[in-house]
């Protein structure tokens, strides 16, 4: 009895110090079966949902599956002890007639030889939680004492449990409590960061920051890529951070999205004021995100970001697309009274034959000139239905250098030195590569106030020569003048009659050799017949100069004749102007 009782005070100061359900439930399984002897013991817990009773605690047992037995509340022992709710022994279970049997638990039983038991319920205000029980593989009768201990365990056991389960309920509320807390933490940081972003913003709209700065920024607010479209959904500009690795930002720039999906959702997004799916693929995405203009079209963005963005994210990048659309607003009033200032100045320069002293110094002002350095025009000419694009790009690359821009009539027209007009046509090709830019170039000149005469000039050497063939190139003024003047008149169908006439015999050659025969006898003709410098021009042996020439003379009929040179030289040199860009 002492030492019943000794394990009883153990078991209570172990109830103290620990709310580890499982833990303490072993060390009374424990207890029990060395208190009374037996083979084997175990407690369950009652699942209520689906009314069994789990082994949580067991000691003794030979079977594996003595571990993970449950019990229906209306088969076995179990079923008396829940209808009684006291204690309940047999010496032979298996046998016992008092109960139905449950044929799992029964071969369960039959495996780990059980033949005595007894059970005894775990109450927790007044309802069963679980069961203890012990058990022997031999017909065994468990005496007063022993039961009375045997109840006092599983007495102590419903302790545990209730303590237990308010244990977990307290660490329920205030994992919950940490985890608002946290949550109210995390909150005020984001808000904290959307305001920052939204001074950041405010800021670069103060210090009138462009585009790329703008976008720059949204990229960083949600660790994505940015597209910014016209009206046309052409690319104008694109940041991509350096660890984005993203398909969909490439197949965007392809073209390999739908369109009509993209439109669709600019729409939506311009209607509502909020960002629109685009696209939608694996943990990448796409949204459309309309820029305010005053209008029903206008540029627009498109953003694709990598996993989760939240609200707040989300709300900073539309309110940072309207500090964007400010910006735009301003820069293109900027831009617009910088083009008509540009405007006013070139056209003054080029159409008044005498422009007054302030123009001519404002213009020396605006394409920083040194004292007596030249400046050159440029003719571009216009053509296909995109006009309009043509014009913005024309005054959008124009804006960024020293030079002035404007549109007079079908080509546009460039003033600035040599290197700036040579900067600015580069510029021009790269921002529209797949409409290669062509026109007529001036030979520099020192003298402002004698603009008009050039342009005059030159922008009729462009009409005759835009009726001559498609310019793809930009021509020197000084190559192109003696036939402008010729055939400024004339008939473009009978000068190229007259051309393929001259050069009938040289086109019958192979393409390959026609072209080197062709450019062998206009540096001859150019060089003043000097087979030494045509040789040098065109970065030949003399032998081989000599042995071209003895071929054209054979397959021409000779240059003797000083009238047939010249119709050879005149129709080697048209035909050079009116051929496209070398390949």
């Amino acid at each position: 009895m002492e030492r019943a009782l000794n394990l009883l005070i153990e078991t209570t100061h172990d109830l103290s110090r620990t709310l580890a359900l499982e833990d303490l439930m072993k060390k009374i399984v424990s207890r029990a079966r060395d208190l009374v002897g037996s083979h084997l013991a175990w407690v369950t817990t009652l699942d209520e949902e689906a009314q069994l009773f789990h082994n949580l605690a067991t000691e003794g047992h030979l079977s594996p599956g003595t571990a993970r037995m449950t019990a229906s509340i209306d088969r076995g022992a179990v079923s008396v002890v829940m209808a009684t709710k006291s204690f309940f022994a047999t010496q032979d279970y298996l046998a016992d007639p008092r109960f139905s049997h449950s044929e799992s638990l029964d071969r369960q039983f039959r495996a780990e030889r059980i033949m005595s038991l007894a059970g005894f319920p775990i109450l927790s205000e007044g309802k069963v939680q679980g069961l203890l029980f012990v058990a022997d593989r031999y017909a065994r009768h468990y005496t007063g004492r022993e039961v009375s201990v045997l109840g006092s365990f599983a007495l102590h056991a419903g302790v545990a449990m209730r303590n237990a389960k308010n244990f977990a309920q307290l660490t329920r509320a205030l994992t919950e409590a940490e985890q608002s807390r946290q949550s109210l933490e995390e909150h005020i940081s984001r808000v904290e960061v959307s305001a920052q972003a939204h001074d950041e913003m405010m800021s670069l709209l103060a210090q009138g920051a462009d585009l790329s700065m703008f976008m720059r920024r949204m990229a960083a607010l949600v660790d994505g890529a940015i597209q910014y479209r016209d009206d046309t959904l052409s690319l104008r500009h694109e940041v991509v951070p350096p660890g984005y690795d993203g398909g969909l930002v490439a197949r965007l720039r392809q073209g390999g999205l739908d369109q009509a999906r993209i439109l669709s959702a600019i729409a939506t997004s311009r209607a509502h004021g909020r960002a629109a799916p685009v696209h939608e693929e694996a943990d990448e995405r796409c949204l459309a995100l309309a820029l305010h203009n005053g209008g029903g079209r206008g540029d627009s963005l498109i953003i694709c970001l990598r996993g989760p963005v939240d609200d707040i994210q989300m709300r900073n990048l539309e309110r940072s697309a309207v500090a964007l659309s400010i910006a735009k607003l301003w820069t293109e009033k900027r831009e617009t009274e910088r083009q008509i200032a540009s405007s006013t100045l070139l056209r003054h320069l080029a159409l008044v034959t005498q422009p007054d002293a302030p123009t001519l110094a404002a213009v020396r002002d605006r394409l920083k000139l040194a004292p007596g350095q030249p400046v050159q025009l440029a003719l571009i000419l216009l053509r296909g239905p995109d006009r309009r694009g043509q014009i913005d790009t024309l005054r959008h690359t124009g804006a960024r250098l020293d030079i002035l821009v404007d549109v007079i009539d079908d080509h546009g027209l460039a003033i600035g030195t040599a290197e700036a007009i040579a900067s600015f046509l580069a510029a021009l090709t790269r921002a529209r590569p797949e409409q290669k830019a062509g026109g007529l170039l001036s030979d520099p000149f020192a003298e402002l106030d004698g603009t008009a005469g050039h342009y005059s000039r030159v922008a009729k050497a462009l009409r005759v020569m835009s009726r001559l063939a498609a310019l793809e190139r930009f021509l020197p003024e000084r190559e192109v003048n003696l036939f402008a003047r010729i055939f400024e008149t004339a008939d473009p169908a009978r000068i190229a009659e007259f051309v393929a006439s001259r050069l009938a015999p040289i086109e019958g050659r192979d393409p390959q050799g026609r072209a080197r025969l062709k450019a062998t006898l206009l540096a001859y003709f150019d060089n003043q017949h000097s087979l030494a410098l045509t040789a040098t021009a065109l970065g030949i042996h003399v032998n081989t100069a000599r042995q071209r020439l003895n071929t054209l003379a054979q397959v021409t009929g000779g240059w003797r004749d000083p009238l047939v040179a010249m119709d050879l030289h005149v129709a080697l040199r048209l035909d050079a102007l009116t051929a496209g860009p070398p390949v």
